[in-house]
């Protein structure tokens, strides 16, 4: 499993960037207004009141789709 309920929003949008999308769709926001959301996916899931443990199968089964967190190369120059 990739992603649990404790899972920031901050690493979604860093290593996960694909699922913003789907988790759009789904009525959960990553980002608002131009910046990622305080948080965790367990407790917006929760203040949704949707299925926890379906929607965290869903994702990881598109992580593991995907070939896991996209890698990040920071080049400082």
């Amino acid at each position: 499993m990739y992603i649990n309920k404790d899972t920031k929003f901050e690493t979604i949008a860093t290593n996960y960037p694909y699922l913003i999308a789907p988790l759009l769709e789904l009525g959960i926001k990553v980002i608002e207004c131009g910046d990622v959301k305080w948080g965790t996916l367990g407790e917006e899931i929760e203040k949704l009141g949707l299925d926890l443990d379906d929607i965290l199968t869903k994702l990881n089964k598109i992580i593991e789709e995907k070939g896991g967190p996209e890698r990040n190369i920071n080049l400082n120059i």
